[in-house]
């Protein structure tokens, strides 16, 4: 089982280095949140639902845990009381705030936009609606040392492993020769992973700046 822990440990015996302890974790951490906007295949979601209520155009945290995460949005489904469902199109804020502003219609919603980590849908919803959001999700760094399945951990530990190895050489070893080789075997683990995103692309690669 790969865990923070183990992350931890591991890239101990590979510095051979005892002392780095607060070091190595905030490495860590630092390659976790340098990740979590890239595209992957464990960072895809279709999951996230929320339901509308009657009159209120925007939806945020309160609504749904997962609504502020959303990084990339492909698509936004609703579904009516008769399990009908229907894609709503994309509108830029500033025009779903002209339409919000001036004319607030109500129905069952056609277009949305995603603005301050919140969802905003038009026409106002007049009912109780499902919308399912797909794209690309932040996925949360492990909470404790021994947090089991994290997908950081199962599915990336080799890149952050090579990762926070590149930032340690370079910030707090200052060894910028080790730096660059461990850049090189970022690249390789990235790589890797960029195969998986492939296949959930039927074959085409999603372009990630390294």
């Amino acid at each position: 089982m790969t865990t923070l822990s183990a992350l931890k440990s591991q890239i101990v015996d590979d510095l051979a280095r005892t002392d780095l302890t607060t070091p190595i974790a905030d490495a860590i951490t630092a390659a976790i949140n340098f990740y979590k906007p890239k595209f992957f295949y464990f960072n895809q979601s279709r999951a996230a639902t929320f339901s509308t209520v009657a009159d209120q155009s925007s939806y945020g945290v309160g609504d749904d845990a997962d609504i502020p995460l959303f990084v990339k949005i492909d698509e936004v489904f609703i579904t009516d009381s008769g399990s009908n469902v229907f894609p709503l199109k994309h509108y830029q804020h500033e025009r779903m705030e002209v339409l919000l502003d001036t004319n607030a219609a109500t129905g069952r919603s056609f277009a949305y936009s995603y603005y301050e980590k919140k969802f905003y849908l038009y026409s106002i919803p007049d009912a109780v609606y499902t919308i399912r959001p797909t794209g690309l999700i932040e996925r949360a760094a492990p909470a404790t040392d021994g947090e089991a399945d994290n997908v950081w951990m199962t599915e990336a530990f080799e890149l952050l492993r090579c990762r926070a190895k590149a930032y340690l050489y370079l910030h707090t070893i200052h060894n910028s020769s080790r730096a660059m080789d461990m850049q090189v075997a970022e690249r390789q683990a990235l790589t890797a992973l960029r195969e998986g995103n492939a296949r959930t692309r039927r074959g085409q690669i999603e372009p990630t700046q390294f």
